[in-house]
């Protein structure tokens, strides 16, 4: 308990530090860094035949974006179609990806087929790249910290989700959520998250956090409760991967919380969804 209380200070720290007093270039590396790592743990949990191979895929993935769409770009705040429509893939994967979990463990053979793996995993992490940078550089030209206050929110939506979640499912918990996937998550738990974190998310817009989303309140309230609901779903992913992969958790960089994976999971779904869905509903996808 004290190793991972540690680790979770430590975690904090090197968070607030990495979104407020890194540049976009240093924020970028930070970004990539999150991705491979994520990339490097999710090719043994899909058991490919070559450790590296999904690293590498992901890394051309990577790459790829990055030519067609220079991150730079963002910064003078033109982000180009193409990135919008990575970003927006997280809509049809999100949704997708429920009947799997449902359905677990009796439909569970494309696991075995490892470019369904490759490309699920792929869905997974590229958008979340794609929407970390774009968030971050919003508004960047003329406040730096503009985006880094956007980042933090996403992510502190998520965080209530969890907090609200725990402490709602420790004292109220009694009907299990999807036992097969999860065995401690209760449906009290699920409404408890979600009380605390749509209160959190009223809250921050009182705050200002998402001022620039202001000129469309029902987008912003539509995107940030999308955001919070399939944060549990991320979250749930990744459990029944780990399960069909045999492991407990997706690695050991952090100790006392396990892998980059563990730290991410809902946020994967969160970061993506919370952008793609505000510019389908506000009209600004395209």
């Amino acid at each position: 308990m004290v190793t991972r209380i540690i680790t979770g200070i430590v975690l904090i720290a090197a968070v607030i530090a990495w979104l407020f007093f890194a540049d976009f270039p240093i924020f970028t590396m930070g970004a990539l860094f999150i991705y491979m790592v994520g990339a490097y743990e999710l090719g043994p949990i899909f058991k490919f035949k070559q450790r590296y191979l999904f690293l590498f895929l992901a890394v051309a993935a990577a790459v790829c974006c990055f030519v067609i769409a220079p991150p730079g770009e963002f910064v003078s705040g033109h982000i180009p179609p193409v990135v919008k429509y990575i970003i927006a893939l997280s809509i049809p994967l999100w949704i997708g990806v429920v009947p799997l979990i449902k359905a677990y463990p009796h439909k569970s053979s494309w696991y075995e087929n490892k470019v369904i793996c490759a490309i699920l995993g792929l869905l997974m992490l590229v958008p979340f790249l794609e929407g970390l940078l774009v968030l971050r550089a919003t508004d960047i030209a003329l406040d730096a910290n503009t985006g880094a206050y956007l980042v933090l929110a996403v992510m502190a939506l998520v965080w209530a989700a969890d907090s609200g979640a725990y402490f709602a499912g420790v004292f109220f918990g009694k009907n299990k959520l999807i036992p097969a996937v999860s065995p401690k998550k209760t449906r009290e738990g699920l409404y408890g998250g979600l009380i605390l974190a749509f209160t959190a998310l009223i809250l921050f817009m009182h705050l200002g956090l998402f001022s620039v989303y202001a000129d469309s309140s029902p987008a912003l309230i539509a995107s940030g409760i999308i955001a919070i609901v399939f944060s549990v779903i991320g979250d749930l992913l990744e459990s029944m991967i780990k399960r069909l992969g045999g492991v407990k958790d997706s690695g050991k960089i952090f100790p006392g919380h396990g892998g980059m994976l563990d730290r991410i999971d809902s946020q994967l779904a969160a970061v993506p969804l919370f952008l793609s869905v505000n510019w389908l509903i506000s009209g600004n996808l395209a």
